[in-house]
């Protein structure tokens, strides 16, 4: 991984709510936002980023409670992700101007809902497997969050169990290389996840800066009412998708293409929700040309 690039900033809100961090990572182009999946960090992607920055200036903010993001992370006050939209918008608008938005599962969804809401504020959007399920599934989901079962949900469930602390990085390194999904990922993307996504605790050893409750929270607060969002978007839009997506399945890919008739769709064979960390190469080369041809570099 190329750090020397890479150009870490820390920023504070108005509000005083505390630090949100992102990288600056350079490049030349139009400015971009990369938007990073729960549970990660923007460092998690700078793999995928470097191959990106000959065309485009990239930037990345660590979303609240991941990361080296300090702004408060309370999995009890945690109620939808209107927090993390809130905290995605203003970052943007300190740039004052457009942006491309770019981002990964939970990331693609807040760029998507940013575009919607605000769409003086993104120029395109690029979709990386989004977390948007199945139409016929958020009516269970609507059920099960109003009778406050979402936590029981695997994914869920899974990520509250998670192990936080860690005696030192090569440990845990070592461990997660044989562990799903990260066994299968190139190395640097877990280089990066590990660098950015962790911290010294009072112990002498590390943890997890994301906190697997908060991870979890996450999780079971997931909006049931994005569809809705989706038929909103006018701005060029690509998606890229893995073949073998447990995420972005068959029925979401053909809603979405009703929903969004102009949006271009690439399928990327062999690979699952982890598309950017298994297949860079394919990713960074769909995300330039689909720019190219819609005159945006």
């Amino acid at each position: 991984m190329n750090t020397e690039s890479c150009k870490a900033e820390r920023g504070e809100r108005p509000d005083r709510e505390g630090e949100f961090h992102f990288i600056d990572w350079g490049g030349s182009g139009p400015l971009a936002h990369f938007g990073h999946a729960t549970g990660f960090c923007a460092s998690t992607y700078t793999p995928l980023v470097e191959r990106l920055r000959s065309r485009l200036h990239m930037v990345g903010m660590d979303d609240r409670g991941h990361g080296k993001t300090t702004a408060p992370a309370d999995p009890e006050k945690l109620k939808n992700w209107d927090l993390f939209y809130r905290d995605l918008e203003r970052f943007i608008e300190r740039f004052g101007e457009p942006v491309i938005a770019m981002g990964h599962s939970r990331g693609a969804i807040l760029s998507l809902l940013l575009a919607v809401k605000r769409p003086e504020l993104i120029r395109a959007l690029i979709l990386i497997d989004p977390t948007l399920l199945p139409f016929a599934w958020m009516g269970p989901w609507y059920l099960a969050g109003k009778l406050n079962l979402t936590r029981f949900v695997s994914i869920a469930a899974r990520a509250a169990q998670r192990k936080a602390d860690w005696p030192d990085r090569d440990t845990i390194l070592s461990v997660y290389r044989r562990k799903y999904p990260f066994r299968t990922w190139e190395r640097e993307f877990l280089e990066g996840y590990i660098s950015g996504g962790t911290a010294r605790n009072g112990g002498g050893g590390i943890h997890l800066t994301c906190a697997p409750a908060w991870e979890s929270r996450c999780f079971s607060t997931y909006p049931h009412d994005l569809w809705g969002f989706v038929k909103r978007i006018e701005q060029p839009t690509l998606v890229i998708y893995g073949a073998e997506s447990d995420v972005f399945t068959a029925p979401a890919v053909k809603r979405f293409e009703k929903k969004v008739p102009k949006a271009v769709l690439r399928r990327v064979e062999g690979v699952g929700h982890f598309v950017p960390m298994e297949r860079p190469d394919e990713t960074a080369g769909a995300i330039v040309s689909f720019l190219e041809e819609s005159g945006l570099i």
